[in-house]
C-alpha cells in the first residue's frame, strides 16, 4: 500500500505538469488561459491537500489504509464531479 500512495503521487506531479504544460501552450485568447490556469491550480491544491498528508504517512509507515484513502480521495472527487455533471 505504500508503494501504492507514492506512485499516486508521482501520477498526480506527471498530469498536473502535463496540464499546465498543455495549457500555457494553447491557442486560446488571455482570458480562457487564465480560467483554465485557475481551474488548475484550484486543483493542484486539492490534490495537494489530500496527497501531502498520505505521502508523510506513508514515509513514516504509519496508518497504510489511512494514507492509501487520502492519496485517492483526488481521484475520488474528479470521477464524482463526473458523474455529476460538473465536468
Amino acid at each position: 500500500m505504500r508503494l501504492a500512495v507514492f506512485l499516486l503521487a508521482i501520477l498526480y506531479a506527471v498530469v498536473l505538469t502535463w496540464s499546465f504544460h498543455s495549457t500555457a501552450n494553447a491557442s486560446m485568447d488571455a482570458a480562457g488561459r487564465g480560467m483554465a490556469m485557475g481551474f488548475l491550480t484550484l486543483g493542484a491544491m486539492i490534490a495537494a491537500a489530500f496527497t501531502l498528508p498520505a505521502l508523510i504517512l506513508a514515509a513514516l509507515n504509519k496508518a497504510p489504509k489511512w494514507a492509501l484513502g487520502l492519496a485517492l480521495a483526488p481521484f475520488g472527487v474528479v470521477v464524482l464531479a463526473m458523474a455529476s455533471g460538473v465536468l
